[in-house]
């Protein structure tokens, strides 16, 4: 499977993904921070061998419910020229997000299990508290393969100019 994720204007990011069991599709463009969350969960997934997480599920053919036909990255508006466009990333990243845990419903504990270990890795690799008790989802050795994976995919990103993808092979 072939995911690539398209650097636009305005710190936005959008997703296609072929050659997966299912049709490609492309996921609807959303602002970002440091990272796109999903390039951190191929980073994380792929360093940790979780084939049971949110990128193996995609590639078994899994369906997004905010997912659109595939097609080329279209030319993207730049913030300036719609003042209001806050809003629609805000209204954008909620139904992704209520996309992305259905799909952690119906995946099942592999899913919410690579769900909750590469946000604590990110959590880590950012220096951010780690809400929660009870016993870390990750070991040492796994906390240090997921950082090292977030330290090389960061750079990867990085190195992306405005208009141009990561290919991404899962």
């Amino acid at each position: 499977m072939e995911i690539r994720f398209t650097r636009l204007p305005g710190s936005r990011c959008e997703i296609s993904v072929t050659g997966r069991k299912g049709p490609d599709f492309r996921l609807p463009a959303v602002r970002v921070g440091r990272l796109p969350h999903d390039l951190v969960h191929a980073a994380v997934e792929r360093s940790l061998g979780l084939e049971d997480g949110f990128w193996g599920s995609v590639a078994r053919g899994a369906k997004l419910d905010e997912a659109g036909p595939a097609e080329p990255p279209r030319e993207e508006p730049s913030p300036k020229e719609h003042p209001d466009e806050g809003l629609d990333d805000r209204a954008e990243e909620q139904k992704r997000r209520a996309a992305r845990e259905a799909l952690l419903r119906r995946g099942g504990d592999g899913v919410m299990d690579a769900e909750i270990k590469v946000n604590w890795a990110y959590r880590n690799w950012r220096g951010l508290p780690q809400p929660g008790r009870g016993p870390a989802p990750l070991g040492k050795d796994e906390l240090a393969r997921a950082r090292e994976a977030i330290d090389e995919a960061a750079g990867l990103w990085a190195s992306v100019p405005e208009g141009s993808a990561l290919i991404w092979r899962w």
